[in-house]
């Protein structure tokens, strides 16, 4: 949350950064209107929690919708501009509040599937796999094999020769090769 001094009154205002999405299109646009053009957005808009501090509701127009808080599948940073060069974070969002119905997915875990941009489409699927089961057997060899190669020692099944060489040039032919080192 980010607060500023307004100069003129001499109280603080708060800031808070949120994410609303809403699945109605014409309530969007309409939302997208109020928030572009009017001043003061208190008067068209209100959001209001139960206790639980995950279901509310979004007073809009004289209308209520019902709204949830889901949980995004990442942190998203949030930042402002003064003059239009210079970037000031102003703070992370890891929730998003959807307007509307929920789709089965998001009511059952509490988490909504896509990010805020493209590439987090599905992130949770793509990035958390299910773990590999694999018996507790065979990363013990697996173990044993990397403690052997570890130690100097060659895998089962397997045999090390170390052999120095030295790149050695004809004298005639001007060109080099690699060959055994005596000692």
């Amino acid at each position: 949350m980010a607060a500023r001094r307004d100069e003129i009154l001499g109280e603080w205002k708060f800031e808070e950064e949120f994410i609303l999405r809403v699945r109605d299109p014409a309530l969007a646009e309409t939302i997208r209107k109020i928030l572009r053009e009017e001043e003061n957005v208190s008067d068209h808009l209100q959001i209001v929690f139960d206790k639980s501090n995950y279901n509310g509701v979004l007073r809009f127009q004289g209308k209520q919708y019902q709204l949830t808080v889901l949980n995004l599948p990442g942190v998203t940073e949030c930042y402002k501009s003064y003059d239009e060069v210079n970037l000031v974070k102003t703070g992370d969002v890891g929730q998003v509040l959807v307007v509307g119905d929920l789709i089965e997915e998001e009511s059952t875990t509490g988490e909504v599937r896509d990010g805020v941009t493209p590439p987090l489409r599905n992130a949770r699927q793509r990035v958390f796999r299910e773990p590999i089961n694999v018996s507790k057997d065979t990363v013990q060899k697996v173990e044993d094999y990397l403690f052997s190669i570890l130690d100097g020692g060659a895998a089962k099944g397997y045999r090390y020769q170390d052999t120095e060489e030295i790149w050695e040039i004809d004298q005639a032919t001007g060109k080099g090769r690699w060959v055994p080192a005596t000692d």
